[in-house]
């Protein structure tokens, strides 16, 4: 017969291995068709030729490509791929007259936050369409970041707004796996080849290394917003500290631009635009199948065992992100 012990070790493979494929993708909900194209979609009925465009960025901002679906269960939305896909639409579009991002974010990687920020600003550039943020819920962190390369942001009065900074996401399991009897038996060419690794304890070496890169990645956030906030350096590094803002406080903080609504934002273009007339787009897939509901890419859930618990575990390497979380995880 089975111990309890065994039987507790067998939960906490199949537990944890559950939360690793969901964290490192490896199980891919997708809700959605292949991309098929974009076609223009009226979101308020109007006689007008010329448009202001919405296009939404919302939830975790990656830019990895293929993973389509929810983020908690697996799935990516590439935010970076399929602004860019908008933005070569709407420049072939002459009555295209002003874009607004309605971003509703929490922030992402580093790297995809830079790249969402430097699209726009080439957009900007390369057409003379002046572009808007405007926030909804949440326009944190990296979702901030991003808003810096367009002319203007605004937030609705209910908006979170702010979280200035950067994390490295590193998760430690050296004490489940000495729980249920796993060694990590990794060869490695220098002491800090593994660095970060979540089968090992992290060394004063490790962290030091960490903190140089996470104040590396703040430094360039901090330039961002001060080259386009025109925010001076003492003041900016006093509301950088990761903290949140409501829209009000964000706007006291020359944070933002505006508060106000969807109404009072076209409002605000009519007048700088000097039109009197625009009708309101938005761009949506077309085409597709119906994919299942769920699919499995790494074999199923039967599949599972200790081996494949070290290669997910394995795959969790420190991640930058400019990413503002209101929870954490704690495991003793």
């Amino acid at each position: 017969m089975r111990t309890i012990k065994e039987e507790m070790k067998k939960l906490l493979i199949l537990f944890f291995s559950g939360i690793l494929l969901v964290l490192s993708g490896c199980v891919t909900v997708n809700l959605y068709p292949q991309e098929k194209g974009l076609e223009e979609k009226l979101i308020k009925p109007s006689r007008a030729e010329d448009k202001i465009l919405f296009l939404p960025i919302r939830g975790f901002i990656g830019d990895e490509p293929k993973k389509r679906g929810i983020p908690f269960l697996g799935g990516k939305t590439d935010q970076v791929h399929l602004l860019e896909r908008e933005f070569q639409k709407a420049s072939g579009d002459t009555h295209v007259k002003a874009v607004v991002l309605m971003i509703d974010s929490p922030g992402g990687t580093v790297t995809a936050s830079d790249r969402l920020y430097h699209k726009i600003r080439e957009f900007r550039k390369r057409t003379g369409i002046p572009v808007i943020a405007f926030f909804g819920d949440l326009g944190a962190s990296g979702a901030y970041y991003a808003a810096m390369g367009t002319d203007e942001v605004w937030a609705r009065p209910t908006s979170v707004v702010g979280s200035i900074g950067v994390m490295i996401a590193n998760l430690g399991f050296e004490g489940l796996m000495k729980k249920v009897g796993v060694s990590d038996r990794t060869i490695a060419s220098g002491p800090e080849k593994e660095m970060g690794s979540p089968l090992r304890t992290m060394t004063p070496e490790d962290r030091k290394i960490f903190e140089g890169l996470v104040q590396d990645f703040y430094q360039k956030f901090l330039n961002v917003v001060r080259e386009n906030r025109k925010i001076d350096r003492e003041r900016l590094a006093r509301l950088a500290d990761g903290r949140i803002f409501t829209a009000t406080q964000a706007k006291s903080a020359n944070l933002i631009d505006h508060v106000g609504y969807r109404s009072d934002l076209v409002s605000s273009l009519k007048e700088k635009l000097k039109i009197k007339d625009l009708k309101l787009v938005q761009y949506q897939e077309t085409g597709g199948g119906s994919p299942p509901l769920f699919g499995m890419t790494s074999g199923g859930w039967s599949a599972l065992s200790e081996g494949t618990l070290i290669a997910l575990v394995r795959s969790l390497g420190p991640t930058p992100l400019y990413l503002w979380t209101a929870g954490g995880l704690t495991m003793k």
